[in-house]
């Protein structure tokens, strides 16, 4: 039996393809998808994935070797325990989507909620002063510790928020109550 550490994709060598006893290679041919090929040969996308490296659809190109872990082998199911657990797996993606979209609209609102307090406090201007507060998110002059670089007040403002309220848009929600945050 052949123990395989690496694997990668096969483009028009056949060198290192396994021994066919163990395991098949298909040519992927123009048209072809993972789902497609998992059909027709009865294997799992999630092991077409991970054996080849290909992860979607738009790394598949005509020419490709794909290896396919033999009949005899655990990894090939019936079709109906095949189906359910690309059924799962194409869940769990979509899941990991949501979760993805999710993330990226909070650092949207986040980035937006930063600006808008950024706007009022100081029109966006990092030497912007009013007595004890400074810059651009008007920090006291303490908290800077007399670094007044655009960097120190980006990093300095996150840390207040985060520590004081979590996030920019919980310090946006102060800031529009009381005018200040």
């Amino acid at each position: 039996m052949l123990a395989i550490v690496s694997i990668s994709i096969y483009r028009k060598s056949t060198n290192n393809i396994a021994d066919a006893n163990t395991n098949s290679v298909v040519t992927v041919k123009s048209g072809d998808t993972l789902e497609n090929l998992s059909d027709k040969y009865n294997v799992f996308i999630s092991m077409l994935k991970s054996t080849n490296g290909k992860y979607d659809n738009s790394q598949l190109l005509p020419g490709d070797h794909l290896l396919l872990l033999n009949g005899n082998n655990k990894n090939s199911y019936s079709k109906e325990k095949k189906d359910v657990v690309d059924k799962q797996q194409k869940s769990k993606d979509q899941d990991l989507d949501a979760k993805e979209n999710a993330e990226n609209q909070w650092n949207q609102a986040n980035a937006d909620a930063k600006a808008w307090i950024s706007f009022h406090e100081s029109t966006d201007s990092y030497t912007a002063q009013n007595g004890q507060y400074y810059g651009r998110y008007q920090l006291d002059k303490n908290y800077l510790g007399g670094n007044y670089s655009p960097e120190n007040q980006e990093q300095v403002a996150n840390q207040y928020v985060s520590d004081r309220y979590g996030s920019w848009i919980n310090a946006k929600a102060h800031w529009v109550s009381n005018n200040w945050y």
